[in-house]
């Protein structure tokens, strides 16, 4: 990694954050709309549409969006710019083909999986819709592994902002216009094809510039290296989902919208790890090509502690404040799954390292470890849901899908430390701790007399997420998470004429 490259990656971070969190809010403003022009049972057979295309993308995908950031990545690490043409040009050709192929699998299977999931005929032609979303789904996926590979974290950003304003905000226009299901996914099919479009001719701009002889990974090292990807993936879906079928199957779909909506707003959250996954594992792959194995551990490290400093305060603010949050974002009828959200933004925000954790296996090329590491998600989360669903509802669902967090990141932690490549500073993880429990205990402790003393307005929303944010970084300075070389590694991510950048992130967590 050259040294110019090196000092813009906080650049770079500042525009993934941006595009994750445009989609975090043209998503937000989406479902917050939805949910008032639909029906609690039209918003739980979107969850299910979505879960739909998810599995299919997940199988027709075939890992190469993770592949194509892996082989690219390392390849720029070992200066082998005319193998970085082709592996990406082979890339995508399979991509095309899987793409078509998970199309044609969606289309011709839309009557069984209305009735399987939906479990009504009527839905068949929204499925058939759903599969030129999946179309596009899968390839989008694909180039945009390509495009984070090449390192171009700018543009995948731009892209993602403008893909995902369209997705959802086209999607919002046409249901204002005509209230019908498949009008949303009319909206959905515009915005991603816009987003294919502008990723395949700015990824053949750039790849025409470098030779064009040399060589690729064979495809059957490249499907040797996606194809664990692809069963986790398959796996992790059926960890990820299973309690939501057991609501499904055993409660109502009116159950599943509202228990729906709180994960949504759960992994909504999720965008703080996402620039995190998008450039470490480019990053971490390009250190392997270089054989500087050791330095991953080190990087493991502190942006593990970076990751817990920024997501474990906005968990637990979430989870302090979940029935305003559902109130405010679905409507009273949704705050039935307060304490649902609250267990899983507790058990997300403990085991949120498993995100550094598996871009540094997958770096190394030990991709066989996710399918353990799922199918342990997938036993927990099955056991769990099937035992406590039917006896505590929406609570027993939220056990078993944190569940899935745990077994994940026991596998994966244990398998990183025994081959050298974690090292965890558990004393910074606690000190993070700390603070953000102490802000708990005051948002906690303040919102009971102002809510009796204000009637319980929304507008106190505002002044909790204020309060606690101020909370926090004064406990953040005093306990001061971060070693003087972590702080130094951190701060020299931003160039010196980003001074103001540099200060505010120095002022906020690493006095």
């Amino acid at each position: 990694m050259t040294e110019p490259a090196s000092r813009s990656l906080g650049m770079d971070a500042i525009f993934q954050y941006t595009g994750s969190g445009v989609q975090l809010f043209s998503g937000a403003v989406f479902y917050i709309i939805i949910v008032r022009m639909f029906s609690t049972t039209a918003v739980g057979a979107i969850a299910l549409f979505l879960a739909i295309v998810g599995l299919f993308n997940i199988v027709f995908s075939f890992g190469l969006g993770t592949a194509a950031q892996h082989f690219t990545s390392y390849n720029l690490g070992i200066r082998d710019y005319p193998s970085v043409r082709k592996t990406i040009r082979k890339i995508i050709g399979f991509g095309f083909v899987l793409s078509i192929l998970g199309f044609l699998a969606l289309l011709f299977s839309s009557r069984e999986i209305s009735l399987l999931f939906l479990h009504n005929p009527s839905y068949s032609f929204l499925v058939r819709l759903l599969s030129v979303v999946l179309l596009g789904n899968i390839l989008f996926g694909i180039l945009n592994g390509a495009l984070l590979g090449l390192q171009n974290f700018r543009l995948s950003a731009i892209i993602n902002i403008v893909i995902w304003v369209f997705y959802y905000f086209g999607s919002i226009a046409l249901a204002i216009y005509a209230r019908t299901l498949d009008i949303i996914i009319i909206g959905w099919i515009t915005g991603i094809f816009l987003g294919v479009a502008l990723e395949l001719v700015i990824i053949l701009r750039q790849i025409s510039r470098y030779p064009g002889q040399g060589r690729a990974p064979g495809g059957n090292y490249i499907l040797k290296y996606s194809l664990p990807v692809l069963l986790s993936g398959i796996i992790g879906y059926g960890a990820s989902y299973m309690d939501r079928f057991v609501v499904a199957g055993l409660l109502t779909l009116s159950s599943l919208g509202v228990y729906n909506f709180a994960l949504l707003i759960a992994s909504s959250l999720g965008f703080v790890a996402v620039p995190f996954n998008n450039i470490l594992m480019p990053k971490f792959s390009e250190l392997f090509g270089e054989g500087r194995k050791a330095d991953i551990s080190s990087i493991v490290d502190g942006s593990s502690v970076l990751l817990s400093s920024i997501y474990v305060p906005a968990a637990m603010g979430v989870a302090a404040l979940s029935p305003m949050v559902l109130d405010l974002l679905g409507g009273s009828q949704y705050i039935g799954g307060s304490v649902a959200l609250s267990i899983i933004m507790g058990f997300s925000a403990l085991f949120i390292s498993v995100n550094i954790l598996t871009q540094a296996i997958a770096s190394v090329r030990r991709t066989q470890l996710f399918i353990y590491s799922s199918a342990a998600a997938l036993a927990s989360n099955i056991v769990i849901s099937i035992l406590l669903i039917p006896r505590f509802g929406l609570i027993g669902a939220a056990f078993g899908f944190s569940s899935v967090y745990v077994a994940t990141f026991i596998i994966q932690y244990f398998y990183a430390r025994k081959n050298g490549i974690v090292k965890f500073n558990y004393w910074a993880f606690g000190k993070v701790w700390i603070a953000a429990l102490i802000m708990f205990g005051a948002v906690m402790s303040v919102e009971e007399p102002l809510e009796n003393y204000l009637h319980h307005t929304l507008l106190l929303l505002p002044i909790y997420i204020a309060f606690g944010f101020v909370v926090y970084v004064v406990m953040a300075r005093l306990l001061q998470f971060f070693k003087r070389e972590d702080k130094d590694l951190i701060l020299s991510l931003f160039p010196p004429k980003y001074s103001r950048i540099r200060k505010a992130i120095e002022f906020l967590i690493l006095h």
